[in-house]
């Protein structure tokens, strides 16, 4: 049940960060890497999740797909 409770309350904080006017990325980022410590410090979250997010985002940067969308939209 903690887990649930977390994820509105991170919905309701990332709202409140946007509406406050930071920009998105930065509200976006702050507010789940904020929230993955919350997570991690209350025995939620494993932050060795974390570690595979460099790979994914080379997967997606070399996906010969995904790039040359822009390429036919600009």
């Amino acid at each position: 049940m903690l887990g649930e409770g977390l994820s509105l309350l991170m919905f309701a904080v990332t709202c409140g960060v946007l509406i406050l006017g930071y920009p998105v990325a930065f509200s976006l980022a702050g507010s789940a890497l904020a929230f993955a410590l919350l997570g991690y410090a209350l025995d939620v979250f494993n932050l060795n999740l974390l570690g595979g997010l460099p790979s994914r985002y080379f997967g997606v940067m070399v996906n010969e797909v995904l790039v040359a969308v822009p390429l036919f939209v600009f």
